[in-house]
């Protein structure tokens, strides 16, 4: 945006007698060269207020939909959800993760642009911005115009679109169909383990939306990554279209949820 960061930086108001100072000078003020405010960057780290007020912003897909199944899931256990440590997997056309701490919301998959955080109908995931460059001069393209996000489109994920139709082709060994599947869990899976690593730990792991409440095959092989964990998910009930109900076993350590999501 062509600006300095000094210009953005926190800077308060002058007082009024500082701003009769400036106007007897009859010189102009030089902002890019004052660095007397920069000093209150620092107060940033240091005031826990302002840290307080920092943490409850939250700028992320599905923001609503992952408060509710936070809410809901501390119904389903008979807990309270500030003693839960969530990870909130809403699995549709525009997916997103969320770790939830105490109710709050400290963690998401949900990046700048598509191209951040798990694999969508129109985005692979993350990428390496420069393999876009890569292909063009392979190609000998020199229009700088390609537009990131659409060019990043797998064509695969047409085929996530429909997760009944993803395991039917599956069983007739679509060879696309498996490649979409494991670039899909692949992405999934890693995006959770760095949640696991802001929690500390999982209490349950809830599944929502239209991939998570309907596909059995994409929550069988998340759980699976997470048996080091003592999860154990119930195969039977996983199999039975659950709706907000809990599909580990009795033993299991780290409860399995299926929310159907109310929110907008």
């Amino acid at each position: 945006m062509d600006l300095d960061w000094r210009e953005i930086a926190d800077n308060p108001p002058l007082e009024s007698a500082e701003l009769t100072a400036d106007k007897s000078t009859d010189k102009p003020t030089d902002k890019l060269n004052d660095t007397s405010h920069i000093a209150n960057l620092a107060n940033i780290s240091a005031s826990p207020s302002t840290i307080a007020g920092i943490d409850k912003r939250h700028y992320g897909l599905n923001q609503s939909s992952h408060q509710y199944c936070a809410q809901r899931a501390a119904e389903i256990l008979e807990r309270d959800l500030k003693d839960l440590r969530l990870i909130a997997c809403n699995l549709d056309g525009g997916c997103s993760l969320a770790a939830i701490h105490n109710g709050q919301i400290i963690d998401t998959a949900t990046g700048f642009t598509p191209l951040e955080g798990l694999m969508i109908d129109y985005s692979s995931g993350s990428i390496d911005p420069d393999v876009l460059n890569q292909l063009m001069r392979q190609e000998e393209n020199t229009d700088d115009s390609s537009d990131v996000d659409k060019e990043s489109k797998n064509d695969t994920s047409e085929l996530l679109a429909d997760s009944r139709s993803v395991a039917s082709e599956i069983e007739t060994d679509n060879s696309r169909a498996k490649q979409a599947l494991d670039i899909y869990i692949h992405r999934l899976r890693s995006c959770l383990g760095s949640m696991l690593m802001s929690l500390g730990g999982m209490d349950a792991l809830v599944f929502t939306a239209e991939l998570g409440d309907n596909s059995e095959i994409v929550r069988e092989l998340v759980c699976q990554s997470l048996e080091f964990l003592g999860l154990k998910l119930d195969l039977e009930q996983n199999q039975n279209n659950p709706v907000d109900s809990d599909i580990a076993t009795t033993e299991s350590k780290v409860r399995v949820l299926v929310i159907q999501t109310q929110a907008d």
